[in-house]
């Protein structure tokens, strides 16, 4: 039977309040860009008062908000600051909808150019893609309010065992809710737990598609700190979930903040959309044909110069070539015919 404590010990003590708080020029820089008032409310500030207001972070460190990054602080009041909590700002919906609209476009500006500097995990993304696209899709992530769960794999007793969890300490209830909802109904977890700490089990087959499934919701997924964990499968790319990148450079090249080799990426899906497809077998059309070519080349190449020797020998011209050297060559002769009849043969695609 699973043990449960190591593992909601585990979330207990990695989950305990994380101290994130802005220095002085950041202080200062986003005083004088806010012209010295709330971000949140737009009140004046009484800086006469230093504890009437602080700076406050739009992606709380819980979060993984970056503390080194401005643009993740900005200067708040008090009353403004316990409203908002350890929330993501994106999730503060009550806030959005009663604060002037460039002001909430100003902060949701603010916070995606500090999620970039935050830890991110990697995308499926080959290291060979263009930054555009890797932008992309963490734009895609980043629309959405960022969570912290826990996640932990291995083997116990003999039997591969995925676990997912998380505290109250998680984010915004409502994307936790649908996480917890995607999990049971989608990927079959059972909940071992409920209360200050969640936990849940999942089939080992469906452990890394639930994991990639919450980064892709913006969560942010940390191993649970528990002997005896690792991959279910080491050949599997997803079993990257595990490291994460602190910037767009390291994770478009995949690598790992702790440094070393870059990290493996999904394998190329073929598109399914019809003029993709048309065109791929269009092309494979034309490199087929540009192999069947050089391979009939090669084949009468090497005839013309054997036609030529012998016609050379037979009138006197040239020694014959030693035994051993012609088998060899008759040899080659009979490979580049074969290899010639073998592609004109092979059914196109």
């Amino acid at each position: 039977m699973l043990e449960l404590a190591p593992f909601l010990d585990a979330i207990a003590r990695a989950d305990a309040p994380l101290e994130g708080k802005a220095n002085g020029w950041q202080r200062n820089a986003v005083l004088a860009e806010f012209g010295n008032t709330c971000a949140f409310c737009s009140d004046p500030l009484d800086l006469s008062s230093p504890k009437s207001w602080t700076a406050a972070a739009l992606v709380p460190a819980q979060l993984g908000g970056p503390a080194n990054v401005v643009e993740n602080w900005v200067p708040a009041c008090r009353p403004c600051t316990a409203a908002k909590g350890l929330r993501d700002v994106v999730s503060w919906s009550d806030r959005q909808a009663s604060a002037a609209p460039n002001r909430v476009a100003l902060l949701l500006a603010r916070r995606r150019s500090a999620l970039l500097y935050a830890e991110n995990h990697f995308t499926p993304l080959s290291r060979h893609s263009k930054r555009e696209r890797l932008l992309s899709h963490l734009s895609f992530r980043f629309d959405k309010p960022r969570f912290r769960v826990y996640a932990w794999s291995g083997v116990v007793d003999g039997e591969s065992v995925g676990l997912v969890g998380w505290s109250t300490r998680a984010g915004d209830p409502h994307a936790v809710g649908e996480a917890l909802l995607a999990l049971r109904l989608r990927d079959g977890a059972e909940v071992l737990a409920e209360g200050h700490v969640t936990l849940l089990r999942l089939p080992a087959d469906a452990f890394l598609g639930a994991v990639w499934a919450l980064i892709e919701a913006h969560g942010i997924v940390v191993e649970m700190d528990v002997p005896g964990g690792g991959p279910l499968d080491v050949e599997d790319w997803r079993e990257c979930w595990r490291h994460r990148a602190m910037d767009p450079v390291t994770n478009q090249k995949r690598i790992p903040m702790t440094g070393g080799k870059a990290l493996r990426h999904a394998p190329r899906l073929l598109s399914t959309n019809p003029d993709s497809v048309r065109r791929l077998a269009q092309l494979q059309a034309a490199k087929r044909a540009d192999r069947l070519e050089e391979s009939e080349l090669r084949y009468r190449e090497v005839m013309a110069r054997k036609s030529k020797h012998l016609d050379l020998v037979k009138r006197g011209l040239e020694p014959p070539m030693p035994l051993g050297e012609y088998r060899a060559w008759a040899d080659e002769v009979r490979s580049l015919q074969t290899a010639w009849a073998r592609l004109a043969n092979e059914s196109p695609g």
